[in-house]
Formats: C-alpha cells, sequence, structure tokens
C-alpha cells in the first residue's frame, strides 16, 4: 500500500502536476492522521473494555468478601444479644437470695453470658485491592469510599469485644478462681458437652453479694452492650456495600 502511494507522488512529480501534487500530499497527511486517530480510538476502546472487565471481576470478588463477612457478623451479633440477655438477667440477681435459682441454671447462664465469642473479619482481598491500587478501578465513588474505610469499620466492629475480653480475662475470671466452678459453667455448654462435671459446685451465694463482682458484671455488659450496637451498624454498613455492587453490576 505504502508503495502505491509512492508510485501515485513520483508519477505526479515527473509530469509537473505540482498543483495535484500537493493536493494529493495533503490528502495522504489526513489519511495518515485518520488512520492514527483511528487507530487510538481503537487503543482507547480495547483499553476502557479491559479496565471495565477487570471492575466487573473486583464487584465479583467484593461481592463475596462482603456476604461471607455479614453472614459470620450476624451469626456473632445475635450470640452477643443472647450473652447481653443472660447477663442482664445475672446483673438483676445481685443483691437477692439465688437459693430458688438451680445451680445448673446459673451455670447455664453464666457460661453463655460470660463466653468470649469475637467477630474475626475476612478482608485479605480487600486489603489487597487497596494495596495494589487496583480499588481505583472501581467507578463508584461512594462504595470506593466505603471499601476504602472497610479496616477502620472492622475496629471500630470489634473495639469494645476487646474491652469485654480484658475485662474477662484480667479480672472476672481470675477474681473467680476457686469460686465459681469453671468445669461445672463450661460443660452446661452444648460446645463442650464432652467436658467433665466440675469437682466442686459454684458459690453463687458469694457471687451475687459481692461488690467487686457486681461491678464487673455491669461494666462487662455495658462494653457488651455497645458492641452490639456497633456490630449493628457495620452490618448496615456492609448491606449498603453490597447494595451498590449489585446495583453496579446490573449496569455493567
Amino acid at each position: 500500500m505504502i508503495k502505491f502511494f509512492r508510485k501515485i507522488r513520483y508519477d505526479l512529480m515527473e509530469k509537473n502536476k505540482t498543483g495535484k501534487y500537493l493536493k494529493y500530499a495533503i490528502g495522504e497527511i489526513i489519511l495518515v492522521v485518520i488512520g492514527i486517530l483511528i487507530a487510538l480510538q481503537i487503543n482507547n476502546w480495547n483499553e476502557h473494555r479491559k479496565i471495565k472487565n477487570a471492575e466487573i471481576q473486583i464487584l465479583h470478588n467484593l461481592k463475596t468478601e462482603l456476604n461471607f463477612n455479614l453472614e459470620e457478623l450476624k451469626v456473632i451479633n445475635k450470640q452477643h444479644k443472647s450473652e447481653f440477655e443472660d447477663g442482664m438477667y445475672l446483673l438483676h440477681l445481685f443483691g437477692t437470695d439465688v437459693s430458688n435459682v438451680t445451680k445448673s441454671k446459673l451455670d447455664s447462664l453464666t457460661s453463655n453470658a460470660f463466653s468470649g465469642f469475637s467477630f474475626e473479619a475476612r478482608d485479605g482481598y480487600i486489603k489487597s485491592l487497596i494495596a495494589s491500587n487496583k480499588i481505583d478501578y472501581l467507578q463508584n465513588a461512594e462504595l470506593k469510599s466505603y471499601i476504602s474505610s472497610f479496616e477502620s469499620m472492622i475496629i471500630d466492629a470489634n473495639q469494645e469485644d476487646g474491652y469485654v475480653r480484658r475485662l474477662l480475662n484480667e479480672r472476672f475470671w481470675p477474681s473467680t478462681d476457686g469460686k465459681l466452678s469453671a468445669l461445672n459453667t463450661i460443660s452446661s455448654s452444648e460446645r463442650y458437652k464432652e467436658f467433665p462435671k466440675g469437682t466442686y459446685s459454684s458459690d453463687y451465694q458469694w457471687f451475687f453479694n459481692n461488690r467487686e463482682m457486681e461491678d464487673l458484671t455491669a461494666n462487662i455488659f455495658a462494653w457488651k452492650k455497645e458492641n452490639v450496637i456497633d456490630e449493628e451498624i457495620f452490618i448496615d454498613k456492609i448491606k449498603i456495600m453490597i447494595q451498590i455492587i449489585n446495583t453496579e453490576l446490573k449496569e455493567k
């Protein structure tokens, strides 16, 4: 093709047809420019298509990770609500005669109320997305903002749970050793049904008439209440993110 155009130019020059040669040269330049523009447009289209396909894959991966976290968080939040409810029941027993409440029931309540279940987020994909700057492929600014702050959302949802665990591990359990039977409370849970019964019964009269235990229990469940609230806020945010993703995928 190039040889063909070159031959035409030479023929025009040899025949001294300068005017036609100039017109032809200009036309050839225009054709070259048009060709370059078309090539650039095709290249831009291909790049846009690649980015769009990459974004779609990212959206699907995000949806998978967020759905996993949502289901896990719902389970933990339900457990923490159950712990809080049992904790409220126990708080109302302080300063009262607990002899009419069976020790097996108190063991069960104590086992659930003071259990240490925590939410463990799975955010490996989100972290890699941010670290690789591929988060910039996301076109939705609101979703990008949510994903960028996902790590801080996890911290906010788990912060109070950390306070509860420290109170339990550093103060509550050491203070009740030898007074509340760990084996009796543990074995009352279906999760640990293979554990044997303890060699002694828990002294709940001591527990529910002890000021330190009352204050510790009150603090534990005050923090647990805040933990439940923060988990519910996180659940709502994850639902919003999934909703945005679903809308984005429908429009792609």
